[in-house]
């Protein structure tokens, strides 16, 4: 069982979309469930697994094994199963920093070490986590971010046309799209600014300047079948297939 429905997807996003790699960067993807997606989740969002791509060429091969999951494979916090239709599979499109992750961590296990010197309420136990710990420090440092997302809460594609024009990649998502400005150029942040400015107070358009988490094209988000576009955005009755013209 898997998460993954179409493989071509994930090779074009791979090819378009995803940076190369240099020195110390990797990618990140992550598992999560969502309360939105079934309601009788107990919190509103929940990491279930989290998975580094040291590599941009072993992008499909990591993400298909990632995924293989089912509905026996997670427990919420009340030790009830995880569907898969409560998941969805997402990657940040900016390349995190091992280098600069190292620190973080470094910093934090000093203080672990601290304290279980000098605290007698310190739990050695916390120690069991420092895998986790060490991978939520190389998600959360940037090492660039060549891309901008523009987020659509909205399933009308006519809003997708209101955007500036330039490179993008367009992926639809369970509840709208994700327009994905690819290397933007002086001249289109200029005018990627100015719409955001216009539409600062908007409830549809969200603008991730800071962050680089997207869902994968080709895999299911909440039962969905996420597909994705390059650049011409046509309709979808009528694609059934990746357009990259």
């Amino acid at each position: 069982m898997s998460l993954v429905w179409n493989i071509d997807y994930l090779i074009d996003f791979r090819d378009i979309v995803l940076p190369d790699l240099v020195n110390d960067e990797v990618f990140v993807a992550v598992l999560v469930a969502r309360k939105k997606y079934c309601k009788t989740l107990p919190r509103s969002e929940e990491i279930l697994d989290l998975r580094i791509i040291k590599r941009k060429e072993d992008f499909v091969r990591k993400i298909r094994r990632f995924l293989r999951v089912s509905d026996v494979d997670f427990l919420d916090k009340n030790g009830k199963y995880i569907p898969k239709t409560a998941m969805a599979a997402y990657i940040d499109i900016y390349p995190k920093s091992c280098l600069k992750a190292l620190k973080e961590f470094n910093d934090l296990t000093k203080n672990w070490m601290y304290d279980a010197i000098y605290s007698k309420d310190f739990s050695l136990e916390l120690f069991r986590k420092i895998d986790t710990k060490l991978k939520s420090s190389i998600h959360k440092t940037n090492s660039r971010k060549p891309h901008k997302i523009v987020d659509i809460d909205s399933k009308d594609e006519s809003l997708i046309k209101y955007l500036p024009d330039g490179r993008r990649w367009i992926t639809e998502t369970k509840n709208g799209y994700h327009v994905i400005y690819l290397n933007p150029d002086h001249e289109l942040m200029k005018e990627l600014h100015q719409f955001r400015q216009a539409h600062k107070n908007s409830d549809v358009y969200e603008f991730q300047w800071h962050q680089g988490q997207t869902v994968i094209p080709g895999t299911l988000q909440g039962g969905f079948a996420v597909r994705g576009w390059f650049n011409v955005f046509d309709s979808i009755d009528n694609t059934t297939t990746c357009n990259t013209g």
